[in-house]
Formats: structure tokens, C-alpha cells, sequence
């Protein structure tokens, strides 16, 4: 008798043996995700939660104005662009960074290269001082180039309520800034109202032209029969332009007349030359203006003709 029981004994903890390590043995191979199931469903997906906002969902968008010269750097138009600020304190500056990479109008260009830094725009005394960093001072321009440089910065930043634009190198003030224009003082902000939108470019042919004037006829050593019509655009002191008209020995026709609009704005203008007595000839309109400064002759533009029977 207590043989057997001692045998069922064995049995019964055999059993138990077994059945444990079975229990074991399924819980180990359940699938990971079974085992950790509250953990899964609070982890999001990579793609949701790692996306990175865009500048403009980052930033405010803010329209300025920009001015760029056309690619013969004879006017300078203005343009309308976006940019994107996190602080409207900085507009000013993200304005100037715009401009200096350029415009994406293809009849326009930029003046300055990008390498350029924009260090800071502050105001002092109600003038706009603004650092660029020294690769500023690697640009070449000419005279004319880097007056068209100065007076767009001052407009870019006329529209933040500026007049006046100190322009600085790495927060130093000095003479000149690339050889021509004297930068010692504020640049002086013009009349927005003198730019035209680029929208607004006059699409006539240019035929000739220079710093002052833009001819939109004649054509150089055209032929011209009984009187010569002179038509363009000039950008002279008071809108005042004089002219001659020459065979190459002698003064045949002189004058002047005024275009719609002085400098530093383009005006419309005509000249007509009758010829009441001509024979077959090569003859030229001189168009020039006289100097503010000591009523000299400057900027001559010579239009040579060939006038007919």
C-alpha cells in the first residue's frame, strides 16, 4: 500500500514538472508585440513625428521692395518679393539678403555677390546703419555702377522708414567704399515714385544710347529725307538736353528742348530738324547737356545720319 502511494506521489510531481515547463516554454515563444503590447501602441510612426517644418511654416512671409538695374546698367527698376522673417525686427535685414541674391527677372541683374554678408541693420539717430562684411569691398562697379549700388540700398531701405542710409564695412564708416562714390556721410533716399515697376520697363528698341540718353530713332546711318526726327528718353539735370547737327565742317542746326522728367528719373523727348536746302551728305545730331556743376558739355551721344536727295 505505501508502495503505491509513494508511485502516484511520483507521478503526480512528475506531471507537475512537465506541465510547468510547457507553460514556460509557451510564454517564451509568444510574439514580441503580444508580450509588449501597451508599448507598441504608444510608439507613433517615424514619419509623423520627425518631419521638419518648412522656412515658411517657421516664418512670416512679408512683402518688400527691391530695386535692381537693368543688364546695361543704365536704370534701376523696382520689383515686389516675398521673404520670410521669424521676427519683423529683422525685415529690413532679410530685405538687403534678398537683394543680394539677385533678381529672377531676366532683364534685370544684381550688382553685388552672394558671397556678401549682411552683418546687421540698426538704427542710430533716426539713420539707417547698415555692416556688410568685407567681400563687399571685392566688387567692381565703375563710377556709375556703384552710385546705382548706393542708392539701392538706400531705397531698399527707405521703405522701412528710413531717409538716410549710413553703409558701413564691418561696422566701420569710411571714405569711399569702392574707390568712386563717397560713403563718409548718409546716402540720401529718392522719390519711390521715380523707379518704375519693372512691369512698367519700356519695351521699344534702344537703337543707342549712354548714361544720359536712350534713342529709340533714328538708327545709326539711317537716311533721312527732308527733315531728321530724334526720338528717346533722357536723364539730365533739370530735363534739359541741347543738340547740333554737323556735315563734319559746319554747324547746320543747334538747339534744346526739355524731356518730360529730370534726372535721376528718365524723360520722354523729341527733336525735329527740318532741312529746307541739302544735297547728298554724312552729317550727325550731337545730343549732349552741360554740367550743374561748371555748365561744361558732357555726356555726348553722336547719331550719325546719311541725308538724301
Amino acid at each position: 500500500m505505501i508502495k503505491k502511494v509513494f508511485i502516484l506521489m511520483v507521478i503526480m510531481i512528475a506531471s507537475f514538472v512537465i506541465f510547468t515547463a510547457c507553460a514556460q516554454d509557451d510564454t517564451t515563444n509568444q510574439p514580441v508585440d503580444d508580450q509588449e503590447g501597451d508599448i507598441e501602441q504608444d510608439v507613433q510612426p517615424a514619419d509623423e513625428t520627425n518631419l521638419s517644418p518648412t522656412p515658411e511654416e517657421m516664418n512670416e512671409t512679408h512683402t518688400v521692395v527691391l530695386y535692381f538695374s537693368d543688364n546695361d546698367l543704365t536704370a534701376t527698376y523696382r520689383i515686389n518679393k516675398d521673404v520670410f522673417v521669424r521676427n519683423k525686427d529683422h525685415l529690413a535685414k532679410a530685405a538687403l539678403e534678398a537683394w543680394i541674391d539677385g533678381p529672377e527677372h531676366e532683364e534685370l541683374t544684381g550688382l553685388v555677390n552672394t558671397n556678401v554678408i549682411v552683418e546687421y541693420v540698426e538704427e542710430l539717430d533716426g539713420i539707417a546703419n547698415v555692416s556688410f562684411s568685407k567681400e563687399i569691398q571685392g566688387i567692381n562697379l565703375g563710377s556709375s555702377g556703384e552710385l546705382m549700388f548706393a542708392e539701392q540700398i538706400a531705397m531698399i531701405l527707405q521703405q522701412f522708414g528710413f531717409d538716410r542710409t549710413q553703409i558701413l564695412v564691418e561696422g566701420r564708416v569710411g571714405e569711399t567704399l569702392l574707390g568712386h562714390l563717397y560713403t563718409g556721410e548718409p546716402i540720401i533716399a529718392n522719390d519711390p515714385e521715380s523707379y518704375l515697376w519693372v512691369e512698367e520697363k519700356d519695351s521699344r528698341e534702344i537703337v543707342l544710347q549712354n548714361v544720359a540718353f536712350r534713342i529709340f530713332e533714328p538708327y545709326p546711318n539711317s537716311e533721312v529725307k527732308d527733315q531728321i526726327v530724334v526720338r528717346g528718353l533722357a536723364r539730365v539735370y533739370e530735363g534739359t538736353l541741347l543738340y547740333e547737327f554737323e556735315d563734319g565742317h559746319f554747324i547746320l542746326d543747334e538747339g534744346f528742348t526739355t524731356a518730360t522728367e529730370g534726372a535721376p528719373g528718365w524723360g520722354e523727348f523729341e527733336i525735329i530738324i527740318e532741312l529746307d536746302e541739302f544735297a547728298n551728305y554724312s552729317g550727325r545730331v550731337i545730343l549732349f547737356e552741360e554740367s550743374a556743376k561748371d555748365g561744361s558739355r558732357i555726356n555726348e551721344l553722336k547719331i550719325p545720319v546719311n541725308v538724301i536727295n
